[in-house]
């Protein structure tokens, strides 16, 4: 009777007591919270983007209109050169951008962004010329342009929302559009080489020009915001860039694709 007392009173105490775990601390020292933090989008977002801009580049009209044809007189199966506006019309031209951005309230967003494009192209041929000599042209052009920006974003139905979409239908039934301007700053330069004689000895032409400008462009656009989920969104814009300097040649219509993201923050 008495070790069965014992027993129970041994059993009572212990079970009121709170066990030290194994690193010697107590559940109530050591509370386990299972709440989980929330995030929601903050209004800071970045950005990156491909643009493909249509510019008239009228200085190149001279190479179609005399350069071509001359040496097309001399030597009939001459080609024509290639130059930046035969790809700019078949939309090959596409310049990267980034940059960031602040979701000031529903209507209104400003940005700050960058990006540059550049590349060489080189037209080099020889063909039998009336003259029985070989007439070789080396005809090379090279531009480059980099930007830089800021600009404001006005959506007069609001920011499209953001959350799990089920399928595209939703994803475009929550499209939204929006008007944008920026100011941005433009350092463009132009180098060209051209070369065509007769070989081996006979010289026409042997010419290296070479160019740099700062300007700086208004650009408008109209676009639309695709949510995709939560933090992203898809936007397409069409827009014109108006040119400080050298409109003739810079001007130009353009065409962009972007992907927006937006950070965290806790709710």
């Amino acid at each position: 009777m008495m070790t069965n007392a014992f027993i129970y009173l041994w059993i009572t105490f212990f079970s009121q007591t709170d066990l030290p775990d194994k690193k010697g601390v107590t559940p109530e020292e050591n509370p386990i919270s299972l709440e989980a933090y929330e995030e929601e989008n903050s209004p800071w977002f970045w950005f990156v983007s491909l643009v493909n801009p249509y510019p008239k580049m009228e200085s190149e009209k001279p190479i179609k209109e005399y350069f071509d044809p001359i040496m097309r007189s001399l030597a009939p199966e001459q080609k024509p050169v290639k130059t930046v506006s035969d790809f700019r019309d078949k939309h090959l031209i596409w310049a990267p951008h980034i940059g960031i951005g602040y979701k000031i309230n529903s209507k209104w967003t400003v940005t700050a962004q960058g990006g540059g494009e550049g590349g060489k192209i080189r037209t080099k041929q020889t063909h039998p010329s009336i003259l029985l000599m070989p007439l070789h042209t080396d005809f090379e052009i090279k531009r480059t342009a980099f930007y830089a920006g800021c600009g404001v974003h006005f959506s007069p139905w609001g920011s499209p929302p953001h959350k799990d979409f089920e399928n595209w239908k939703e994803r475009l039934k929550s499209t939204r559009p929006y008007l944008s301007t920026s100011i941005t700053y433009t350092y463009a330069t132009y180098d060209a080489k051209v070369k065509a004689k007769f070989l081996p000895v006979l010289s026409l032409v042997d010419l290296n020009l070479s160019d740099e400008w700062h300007t700086v462009s208004l650009d408008t656009n109209i676009g639309f915001e695709i949510p995709l989920n939560r933090r992203d969104e898809l936007v397409f814009s069409f827009g014109y860039s108006k040119f400080a300097r050298l409109q003739e040649d810079f001007d130009s219509f353009t065409f962009t694709v972007e992907f927006k993201r937006f950070l965290q923050k806790k709710r």
